[in-house]
C-alpha cells in the first residue's frame, strides 16, 4: 500500500513541450486586441494562482502538520471570501471594472510575497506559528481577490459577443491548462530538487512575481462602461432569485460545488497519508488532467456553441460521478496504486472539469440579464461560495472525526468519495430542468457529439490531405 509510483525524467519532459505561447499566437491571428490581452492575462494570472492556491498550498500545509480540518479551512477560504463579490459589485460604479480589479490584484500579490517569506523562515518560527501566520496571509490574499474579482465576468461579457463566447471560453480553458501543465511540471521539479521550505518559498515567490505581471497585463485591457448594465438602485435580491432560469442554475451549481469541494480536499491526504507518495509526484499528477483539457477544449468550444451548454453539463456531471467512484476504489484499495489507475482518474477529471467549466460559465453568461449583470454574477459567486466554502470544512471535520471508521471494506476516504458521487448524480438530475431554449435535446446532442462532429472533422482532414 505504501509503494511509491515514481515519474521518470521522460514523463517530466513529455508534457513540457506544450507551451501556452503557441496557443496565444494562434488565437491572436484572428481575434481583436482586447481579447488577446484578456487571454494573456489569463495565462500570467494562472502562473500566479497555481502557485498560491494549487497543489503547493496543500503540500505546504501538510508539511507544517495541518490536520484535515485545517486543510478544509484553507480550501474554503477562496470560495468563502468570494461572497465578498456582493460588496465589490457595489463599488463598481465608483471605481469601474479595470480600476477595481487592479487595486485588488496588486494588494493580493503583496500577500503572496509575504507568504513566501513565512515559508522560508518557518524553521525559525516553528511549524505551528508559521502555519497560522500563513493561514492569516492566505485569508488576506483570498479576501482581496474576492472583493475585486466581481468585475471580471461582467467586464469580459461586454468584450466578447454572445455568439463567440463558447469559442472564447474554450481558448481560455486551453490556455489555462497549457499553463498549468508547464507550471505543474516546474513545481514538481523544484520540489524534487529542493524539498522543504526552500522549494516551497521559490514557488510562492514565483506566484508573487507573476501576480505583479498579471496586474500589468490587466492594465492594458480596454475598460468597459458600467452604465451598460443599467441602474438597479437598491438591489432587489428577492426579485433576482425569483427569476426561474437563474434560480434553477443556482440550485444545480450548489449541488455540484459541494461535491467538487470533497474531491478537491481528499486527493492529497489519500496520496500522502494512505499511499505515502512524494510531493513531486503529487504536484505532477494534475498535469495529466490539464493535458486532457488542453486537447479537448479547442474541440469543445465550437461544439458547445452549436449544441448549447445544458447537454455538456449533463455529460460532464456523469463523468464526474465516474471520477468519484474511481477515487473511492483507490482509497479503499480496490484499485491498485499504479500509473493506469492514476491516469484514468486524472483523465476523467480533465474531461469532466473542462466540459463542466466551459458549459456552466457559458450558460451563466447567457442566463444572466443585462440589467444588473454584476449583481447576478455576484449572487452566483456567493452560491458557489456556499458549496465550495462551507463544504470543505465539513468534509474535513468528517475526515478527522471519523478517521478510523469503516463500513465493510470502505474507509472514511472512500465513503466521502461515494457521498460526493451521489451529490454529483443529484446535480445531473437537476441539470435536466435547466432552461436553455436553443440547446439540443439529449439524443440530438449525442448524435452531434458522436456522429456529426467526427464526420465533419474527418471531412476537413480529407480535404486538407488532398
Amino acid at each position: 500500500m505504501g509503494r511509491s509510483v515514481r515519474p521518470s525524467r521522460g514523463q517530466y519532459a513529455g508534457f513540457a513541450i506544450l507551451s501556452p505561447c503557441l496557443f496565444t499566437i494562434m488565437y491572436s491571428l484572428h481575434h481583436p486586441e482586447n481579447r488577446r490581452l484578456a487571454l494573456a492575462f489569463e495565462v500570467v494570472n494562472t502562473c500566479s494562482w497555481s502557485a498560491v492556491l494549487g497543489a503547493p498550498l496543500m503540500l505546504v500545509l501538510k508539511s507544517l502538520g495541518a490536520s484535515a480540518t485545517v486543510l478544509g479551512l484553507a480550501v474554503a477560504m477562496l470560495p468563502l471570501t468570494g461572497a465578498l463579490q456582493l460588496g465589490g459589485a457595489r463599488l463598481l460604479p465608483h471605481y469601474g471594472y479595470r480600476s477595481l480589479m487592479l487595486r485588488g490584484w496588486m494588494a493580493r500579490t503583496v500577500m503572496a510575497g509575504l507568504m513566501a517569506g513565512v515559508i522560508l523562515f518557518s524553521p525559525y518560527l516553528g511549524t505551528t506559528c508559521a502555519m497560522w501566520v500563513f493561514l492569516l496571509l492566505l485569508a488576506g490574499f483570498t479576501t482581496l481577490r474576492g472583493v475585486a474579482s466581481c468585475a471580471w465576468l461582467p467586464w469580459i461579457t461586454q468584450l466578447v459577443p454572445e455568439a463567440q463566447r463558447g469559442h472564447y471560453l474554450a481558448w481560455v480553458g486551453a490556455l489555462t491548462q497549457a499553463t498549468l501543465i508547464v507550471c505543474g511540471l516546474s513545481y514538481a521539479a523544484i520540489f524534487a530538487a529542493l524539498p522543504g521550505p526552500c522549494g516551497f518559498a521559490i514557488v510562492f515567490g514565483w506566484g508573487c512575481l507573476t501576480g505583479f505581471a498579471a496586474s500589468w497585463v490587466m492594465s492594458r485591457i480596454p475598460d468597459a462602461p458600467i452604465e451598460a448594465e443599467g441602474d438597479l438602485g437598491c438591489v432587489p435580491w428577492q426579485v433576482m432569485l425569483s427569476y426561474r432560469p437563474f434560480k434553477l442554475l443556482l440550485g444545480c451549481s450548489l449541488l455540484f460545488h459541494i461535491a467538487l469541494a470533497a474531491l478537491g480536499l481528499l486527493w492529497v491526504p489519500v496520496l500522502r497519508d494512505l499511499y505515502h507518495q512524494k510531493d513531486s509526484l503529487i504536484a505532477m499528477l494534475p498535469v495529466i488532467a490539464s493535458s486532457t483539457q488542453l486537447l479537448l477544449l479547442p474541440l469543445l468550444g465550437p461544439l458547445v456553441d452549436r449544441t448549447g451548454s445544458r447537454p455538456f453539463m449533463l455529460v460532464s456531471l456523469l463523468v464526474w460521478v465516474l471520477h468519484a467512484g474511481l477515487w473511492a476504489g483507490l482509497a479503499a484499495s480496490l484499485l491498485p496504486m499504479s500509473w493506469p489507475a492514476l491516469i484514468a482518474i486524472q483523465v476523467t477529471a480533465g474531461i469532466a472539469g473542462g466540459a463542466l467549466g466551459l458549459a456552466s460559465q457559458r450558460l451563466l453568461m447567457g442566463t444572466v440579464p443585462a440589467q444588473g449583470r454584476s449583481h447576478f454574477f455576484a449572487m452566483y459567486s456567493v452560491t458557489a461560495a456556499l458549496g465550495q466554502g462551507v463544504a470543505p470544512i465539513l468534509w474535513g471535520l468528517a475526515l478527522d472525526g471519523l478517521a478510523t471508521w469503516h463500513l465493510w471494506t470502505l474507509n472514511i476516504h472512500a465513503l466521502i468519495y461515494l457521498a460526493a458521487g451521489l451529490l454529483l448524480a443529484a446535480a445531473a438530475l437537476a441539470c435536466l430542468r435547466l432552461s436553455e431554449p436553443r440547446a439540443l435535446g439529449t439524443v440530438e446532442f449525442l448524435r452531434e457529439l458522436f456522429v456529426h462532429t467526427p464526420r465533419r472533422a474527418l471531412a476537413r482532414w480529407l480535404n486538407t490531405s488532398e
